[in-house]
């Protein structure tokens, strides 16, 4: 639906009942014996998001109900694909504006090369496995995510008062920009891996602005305006954090070792997939920091020497 909440008068309201509602979601623990799958069907989803320009909400969402369906539930390995196809289904339905539909056959072009799927899923196989998930979860889909929590964060994400490398600010947009795209990027990190299932969905999106402001060198790394809008102290971040900023350094390491992989391999009918390496974005190195900035002739200095 697209509905930008955070800029509504009665955001504090919503947000507070976002955080409500996250307290009872149910453990998730990990068990599914399918769990060394989880990486392709997560892949494969990204790669379906980014290829119909789906929001981040339907991704998350989608992500959301693979995890906790197979937590419960073993499915028949030929029908994994399948379940992920309806989570994004329900999630589209849920999510997106009614225009933006998903239909069967894309979505079978753009499964992987495999004798047991080169045929795709029919229409009844979709529409039985959709009412399978949502009866599992009892047709409520109002679950909270990373995705609806960050961009209320990101509205105070930077202030004017910030340093980068303890030196003022002089562009606060070109910062905010640069903060985006790397809270972005450890939205992606978050799905990627089951261990952020122990974190709840807010403390996530709070871990992903402050790895961005790390990243970018912001100081203080957690002021005082986050810390109130999020709730969160920056000692509860941390060990999220920290596990966000490993997997970062592990991407940095390989886009500095090999030549960059494209975003995501090219899917054509039955084309062979091939799952990309850890993260389907390896760290991109067109992530232009305010340090970078600084040394590109044309492009505005983001801060200057003090007193200047």
């Amino acid at each position: 639906m697209d509905i930008e909440w955070w800029k509504d008068k009665i955001s504090e309201d919503i947000y507070e009942t976002l955080r409500t509602k996250e307290q009872h979601l149910p453990p998730y623990h990990g068990h599914s014996p399918q769990q060394w799958f989880r990486r392709h069907l997560v892949d494969w989803l990204a790669i379906v998001v980014d290829t119909f320009y789906l929001g981040t909400t339907s991704q998350h969402l989608a992500v959301h109900l693979l995890d906790f369906f197979m937590d419960k539930l073993e499915v028949d390995q030929n029908h994994l694909y399948l379940l992920a196809m309806a989570c994004l289904s329900i999630s589209v339905k849920y999510e997106e504006h009614c225009d933006k539909t998903l239909k069967l056959n894309s979505l079978n072009h753009m499964l992987p090369s495999h004798s047991l799927l080169s045929v795709g899923y029919s229409a009844t196989e979709l529409t039985n496995m959709e009412i399978t998930v949502l009866n599992f979860f009892d047709w409520s889909l109002s679950i909270p995510t990373v995705a609806q929590f960050v961009p209320y964060f990101l509205v105070v994400s930077v202030d004017n008062h910030d340093l980068i490398d303890g030196q003022p600010i002089l562009c606060k947009s070109a910062v905010v920009t640069c903060l985006e795209k790397h809270t972005k990027y450890f939205m992606e990190i978050s799905l990627q891996d089951h261990v952020f299932r122990n974190y709840t969905p807010s403390l996530i999106a709070a871990s992903c602005i402050a790895a961005s402001r790390i990243s970018l060198r912001l100081t203080p790394t957690w002021p005082q305006h986050l810390q109130l809008m999020t709730d969160y102290f920056i000692e509860e971040l941390l060990p999220c954090v920290n596990i966000m900023l490993r997997f970062q350094k592990k991407d940095l390491q390989l886009s500095q070792c090999s030549p960059l992989p494209a975003q995501y391999p090219p899917v054509t009918p039955h084309h062979q997939y091939q799952s990309p390496m850890y993260n389907t974005q390896c760290y991109p190195p067109n992530f232009v920091t305010p340090q970078h900035m600084m040394a590109q002739g044309g492009k505005p200095q983001l801060f200057g020497c003090r007193g200047s």
